[in-house]
This record gives C-alpha cells, structure tokens and sequence, in this order.
C-alpha cells in the first residue's frame, strides 16, 4: 500500500480559499510583467509601473462569496475587498497571520457581510455588557465590540488603494 497524501478540502479552507491562491499568483505574476516592461523602458521609477488597481481590473476579479443554502459562489464582478476576522476560530489555515479571511464581494454580498457582521458584533457587544465585560476573540484576544475592529472593506478602484 503506497501511504496517502494530505490533502485538505477546499471547504476545510473557508469560502473562497480554493480561488485564492490561483488569483494571488496571477497578481504576482502581473506586477513581475510590469516590473520587467518598466525596466526595459529604462525607467526606474516605480510611478512607470502598473498600479495594483490596473492589475485587479485588468484581471476582473470575481465575487467570491459562497451562498449558504446553494454552496455556489455569488460569481458577480467584485467591487471591494473585504478583511473579515474568523472571530474565535482565527488559527485555522487558509487565513491571514491576523486570523482575517480576505474575499472580493460584489456589492450586494458586501452589504450583506457588512450587515451580518455588524448584527453580530452588537449581539456580542450587548452579552458581554451584561456580563460586565468586553468582547475580545478568544483565540487572539483581538477586541470584537465595534465592527471596525473586524471587519474592513476598501473598494477595488483608486479610492481603494490610496487609502
């Protein structure tokens, strides 16, 4: 018997992990392209080269929100990137060293991820109230009492990146 490789499931990454990786090596490869053609040009100034901005829109970055009751991805042109912190869970695999699940929403899935998050962070905020205390993540110990502190979004634009 030849002994098994180890392989996690995509769902075992969190929504949308399984695309991540093939995105992120496309933007790497991207802004290596646009090093090169600013090198060959012989300017070295970094403003010759392509901004991040021009590399997701040249890529067309698709919404990768996975519905709950289908299991499908949303697939909808994405128009921001979202930083959503796994709260409690955030050493799991697949997640940023912040323990952030990183995932480009469409519009309507980013109001939808904004508002569940913001209903949960007040029902979190409302118990530990209660209980005299502060909500904090605890895994990290990251406090999770104001959406902010778990959840950022910048838009996939100019005003995204200059932000």
């Amino acid at each position: 018997m030849k002994p098994r490789e180890f392989r996690r499931s995509p769902a075992e990454y969190g929504s949308g992990a399984a695309r991540t990786p093939w995105l992120l090596h496309r933007m790497r490869d991207a802004a290596a392209i646009a090093r090169r053609w600013a090198h060959r040009k012989g300017d070295a100034a970094m403003d010759t080269v392509p901004a991040i901005d021009d590399q997701l829109h040249a890529l067309r970055p698709i919404c990768s929100a996975q519905g709950v009751s289908s299991g499908t991805a949303c697939g909808a042109p994405a128009v921001a990137v979202a930083e959503i912190h796994a709260i409690d869970e955030c050493d799991q695999m697949g997640l940023t060293p912040d323990g952030d699940l990183v995932e480009t929403l469409c519009q309507t899935c980013l109001e939808i991820v904004q508002w569940a998050m913001a209903t949960y962070v007040g029902d979190t905020r409302e118990m530990a109230s209660r209980c005299g205390t502060h909500p904090v993540c605890t895994t990290c110990g990251r406090p999770t009492g104001y959406l902010r502190s778990v959840f950022a979004a910048r838009p996939i634009g100019l005003a995204g990146l200059t932000s």
